[in-house]
């Protein structure tokens, strides 16, 4: 991790403030200049709160990705100013029905550098996905071919749509990549 100095850190968290609060402003159809009134008021308060569930997916999305690159709990808590104990009960994932079908299976040891190897196989095979967490996939059998794509965006809605144009369907993310997958015969 490099080294920042105190002025550094505080000119950056003023930079992410301002750009966070731009963000919600123009999401609530406001401008710092904008009238008081209650609705307006309003608005600010549920683009704010808006904000926060959307920080919150995307902080946990972030640990998860960076689980599934084997970066250790502890030095994820070391940045959050946490103990490991508590990065691991706070973002450790939950159990999805998904996981539980009897037709599907959940393959260990998948990270950022071989899922996508791991899901061309299984793909192959007539598997296709349908979760993730850190260091799994969980695939669901078919009788078909299937194939996957995992791309990289902050701003996944535009490149979504086209993405479904061309027949893939959205299956999730985990913070900055996104994954697709389409039946291929």
């Amino acid at each position: 991790m490099k080294s920042i100095t105190p002025t550094t850190d505080l000119v950056e968290h003023i930079r992410l403030r301002n750009d966070i609060e731009k963000a919600i402003l123009t999401h609530a159809g406001l401008s710092k200049n904008s009238e008081t009134d209650p609705s307006s008021l309003l608005r600010l308060v549920d683009a704010t709160s808006e904000s926060v569930e959307v920080c919150s997916q995307l902080q946990r999305a972030a640990v998860h990705q960076a689980r599934r690159s084997d970066v250790p709990w502890s030095e994820i808590g070391s940045v959050m100013g946490i103990t490991r104990q508590a990065a691991q009960q706070r973002f450790a994932p939950e159990e999805s029905n998904e996981q539980a079908a009897e037709n599907s299976k959940r393959i260990s040891g998948a990270n950022a550098f071989n899922e996508m190897q791991i899901l061309e196989t299984e793909g192959k095979a007539g598997y296709h996905l349908v979760g993730f967490g850190p260091h799994f996939l969980t695939v669901l059998a078919s009788k078909k071919v299937w194939e996957h794509r995992r791309l990289y965006a902050l701003n996944i809605a535009n490149k979504q749509s086209q993405m479904e144009d061309e027949g893939w369907t959205y299956v999730g993310s985990w913070f900055p990549f996104h994954f697709f997958k389409r039946v291929v015969s």
